[in-house]
């Protein structure tokens, strides 16, 4: 007897009331599809030859990316500019805490986790605020 492990992946769009969505075997982003991710406005520099902080090491990938905090969303073919106006971004402030904010200039405030649930309570209020209560 044998036993075959099989990952697969769901994308879903996350473009208001569209409920398209596609299973893959791949984690990368399907053709055709836009992924938006809340590190997006970051610089990304090559970490490899810092001689950087383990700290600082775990939270970065190997081209720079900050992971901390980090989301993606993605939109289908038939959506791929749903989030021009409102593009998530994340910036850690430490490990552990993050600073959201909105590309229309709402600042979400801080936050230990739920960077994603966070931004998304901004996009279904509507509303934009400039600075939330810390979030313990």
């Amino acid at each position: 007897m044998s036993i075959e492990v099989l990952r697969s992946y769901r994308f879903r769009c996350n473009a208001d009331q569209c409920t398209a969505s596609l299973d893959s075997f791949e984690s990368a982003t399907p053709a055709g599809w836009t992924e938006v991710s809340s590190t997006a406005h970051h610089v990304y520099t090559d970490v490899s030859g810092w001689k950087a902080s383990a700290k600082l090491l775990r939270t970065l990938t190997e081209n720079g990316v900050r992971t901390t905090g980090r989301f993606s969303l993605h939109l289908c073919p038939d959506h791929p500019d749903a989030l021009s106006e409102h593009k998530p971004r994340t910036d850690g402030i430490t490990p552990d805490r993050l600073l959201v904010s909105c590309s229309c200039g709402a600042r979400l405030g801080e936050v230990m986790g739920g960077a994603k649930t966070r931004w998304q309570e901004h996009i279904r209020s509507g509303i934009a605020p400039t600075d939330r209560t810390t979030e313990k």
